[in-house]
């Protein structure tokens, strides 16, 4: 940052492949600039094996671990895909674990190649943080509990946290801006339909003016007639950039 680069944050692609790399064109990236996922790669979507290489294999593209990525490490299994008569492996078969399987089998093969290179990316998911600080922003998945000092909170709480971090009336971190995902902006945040695929910003300000906190999951998976959108926020310059849903 302090040379000029960019860092762009995106948030919840869940498996919408052609939809990333458009908003990432869009970017028009400089060598040095960084492109950050705020986790939820994967399910939902039809093509989630692609956005998992994508974000492996690309120069300067980070990622954190979403709740989504949880589901598929606790359910998975290297020979079977989804571990047998397993809870966790059922709960993420119906959020959207079907659609990952069959998007590792469109791209992999369905000979055992599929599951070969799921294990390949569920060890790298484990390896995935859950939270990045920097000096003026924090990033993470789905956010902090408002009652607990913000440092060392489990990761249970990065992944899967909703009310007790949004709704807080002070600012959780009193020098960063939370940039997180997770949590629907329209439908729980915005609480507004016409507000449909815009980010959200907190009414909590921080001493310098910033909000306290920004919801990047503008939504791309939901089925009601209104815009499915993927956003990317730059932390330099506070733009923001659109790319519905294709």
């Amino acid at each position: 940052m302090d040379s000029g680069a960019n860092i762009w944050v995106i948030g919840d692609v869940h498996g919408h492949f052609k939809t990333l790399e458009s908003l990432i064109e869009q970017l028009s990236l400089n060598e040095q600039d960084i492109v950050v996922l705020l986790g939820d790669l994967i399910d939902r979507g039809p093509t989630s094996a692609d956005v998992v290489r994508f974000a492996r294999t690309t120069p300067n593209v980070y990622a954190l671990r979403g709740n989504h990525e949880q589901m598929m490490i606790d359910g998975f299994d290297d020979a079977l895909f989804f571990k047998e008569s397993n809870e966790d492996a059922r709960i993420w078969y119906h959020n959207g674990g079907k659609n990952t399987e069959s998007s590792y089998m469109f791209l992999y093969g369905d000979d055992g190649s599929a599951c070969e290179k799921a294990l390949v990316d569920v060890k790298w998911m484990e390896s995935l943080p859950t939270e990045i600080v920097l000096n003026d922003w924090r990033f993470v998945h789905a956010g902090y509990n408002q009652y607990h000092d913000v440092e060392g909170q489990p990761e249970e709480v990065h992944l899967w946290i909703r009310g007790l971090f949004f709704n807080s009336k002070h600012a959780i971190d009193p020098q960063r801006t939370i940039l997180f995902g997770h949590t629907v902006t329209f439908t729980n945040l915005h609480n507004d339909d016409s507000k449909a695929g815009r980010i959200w910003s907190s009414d909590v300000l921080l001493e310098d003016g910033r909000p306290m906190a920004i919801g990047l999951d503008t939504c791309l998976y939901h089925s009601l007639p209104l815009p499915k959108v993927l956003a990317a926020y730059n932390i330099q310059t506070n733009k923001v950039i659109y790319q519905n849903k294709i």
